[in-house]
């Protein structure tokens, strides 16, 4: 399960790595350096939508926890969906025939039970799990939902099995879209899911340290919390 993460590309970095045709205005504000992005939190999503001059890519915020466009209430928890029954499951089957997103991060946060040195008692100890350079591209799913108040645009990230070499901080991982695959993933024309979720990989050569029991909480923010830590 991937339920905290971090993202620090701004709109610029982004709009060049993954040649953004729109940019949403309201990208601003959820588009800077952040280090501890939270369920119902908006993040950054690259999307390709249909449209009368064609297919346009776009960089949108979405809220991070999907919404089904049949929920009574937009008040969904479902930040990840598991790759091995996202075709089949009613609330992203639909999702994954023609709204395939890319959510852009530094790294991701998992716990794991441990003792601190000298204490008996295990804590729940994060921690961050990112490549040695570059972004994380994790594959993702979004939907619509209307309310009294509006639309509601919500995404989800999509995990697998954890590799061998990660298995032991968490046994779920966020899968990933090789750059060559990026196109026909988020190509709205390909309806066919199974063949989308075919383009999905599973991430290795993540590098992964402890860091500061500061990122369990959802107040705190800033660089540091992806520093190592000494104990």
């Amino acid at each position: 399960m991937c339920g905290r993460y971090a993202a620090t590309a701004n709109p610029e970095e982004l709009v060049e790595e993954f040649e953004i045709d729109f940019v949403d205005d309201g990208i601003a504000q959820v588009c800077s350096a952040r280090y501890n992005i939270a369920p119902t939190d908006q993040v950054p999503a690259v999307v390709e939508r249909a449209g009368p001059e064609g297919v346009i890519r776009k960089l949108v915020p979405l809220r991070w926890g999907l919404v089904p466009s049949w929920a009574k209430a937009p008040t969904a928890t479902m930040i990840n969906a598991r790759v091995e029954t996202l075709t089949h499951k009613p609330a992203f089957r639909k999702a994954a025939s023609a709204r395939r997103c890319l959510l852009p991060a530094a790294g991701y946060y998992e716990w794991r039970a441990e003792a601190p040195p000298g204490e008996a008692r295990a804590v729940k100890q994060p921690y961050f799990l990112s490549p040695e350079t570059g972004l994380l591209v994790m594959a993702g799913l979004y939907e619509f939902w209307k309310g009294p108040d509006g639309w509601v645009a919500s995404t989800t990230i999509i995990t697998t099995q954890a590799t061998d070499e990660l298995g032991w901080v968490h046994d779920r991982m966020p899968v990933t879209v090789a750059a060559e695959s990026i196109e026909d993933w988020l190509d709205p024309g390909l309806t066919d899911a199974d063949a989308a979720v075919g383009l999905l990989t599973t991430p290795t050569g993540l590098g992964h340290r402890k860091v500061s029991r500061a990122v369990n909480s959802v107040r705190n923010d800033g660089p540091e919390l992806i520093v190592e830590a000494l104990a």
